[in-house]
């Protein structure tokens, strides 16, 4: 696999990552890498099957059990309902009766954790079979679910970052230990990318001066 192909795949797993964490319930073997199953099994969502984020509780009194608690995700039960108005996940009634549980929110958001960047490189390392080397990029984070929005965003070192000159059409991403070198490799290129847009600007301004010079010839 070229560089290159290395990158897009990197940008992609980024992007699914930010997306998980975000916006599904949470992977179980994610979570299994650092958590026991008796401490993540009450938690798990019953519409997607994964642990419950931002998780409610389904409390419809046609399913109560007295020693069943019944979760799913908050984007899982949106999108139910979405394509289900008003019906309950858990059996085939109307008026669905759910509430936001804080404990559960609680508890989840203390679950230690991997990187999920760390851990979909790894599992992409299996799936295709290669071992890591000591000079790729890992990063040690080990820490609480509810610390995560902050290491991704501020100190992950498998953090993706744009090219400085992005404005002018570079579309290259890589870790911010990579950039300089980037930025050495492809001076041409980002002066012709300058060069270029400069071009395109002054040619904006002569024909917005050649419409102004036209337009004033008729008042």
């Amino acid at each position: 696999m070229s560089k290159m192909e290395d990158n897009k795949t990197n940008e992609s797993k980024t992007e699914a990552t930010y997306y998980f964490l975000q916006h599904t319930c949470f992977k179980n073997d994610w979570l299994l890498r650092s958590n026991g199953h008796d401490q993540i099994d009450d938690f798990i969502c019953f519409i997607c099957k994964g642990i419950a984020s931002n998780p409610i509780e389904i409390n419809c009194p046609q399913h109560q059990k007295p020693d069943e608690i019944l979760f799913v995700g908050e984007h899982c039960l949106k999108r139910f309902l979405g394509a289900n108005p008003n019906l309950c996940p858990v059996r085939p009634h109307e008026h669905c009766q759910y509430a936001k549980s804080r404990l559960a929110q609680r508890h989840i958001s203390e679950l230690k954790v991997m990187c999920p960047r760390q851990f979909e490189k790894e599992l992409q390392a299996c799936e295709q079979s290669y071992h890591e080397n000591e000079k790729e990029i890992r990063c040690n984070f080990n820490g609480k679910i509810r610390e995560l929005k902050d290491h991704l965003s501020n100190s992950c070192p498998l953090q993706l970052f744009e090219c400085w000159f992005k404005p002018f059409g570079c579309d290259h991403k890589c870790f911010k230990s990579e950039l300089k070198e980037h930025l050495i490799l492809k001076m041409q290129f980002h002066f012709d990318l300058v060069i270029r847009s400069f071009g395109m600007i002054k040619q904006t301004v002569q024909l917005l001066q050649v419409y102004h010079i036209f337009c004033g010839s008729f008042f």
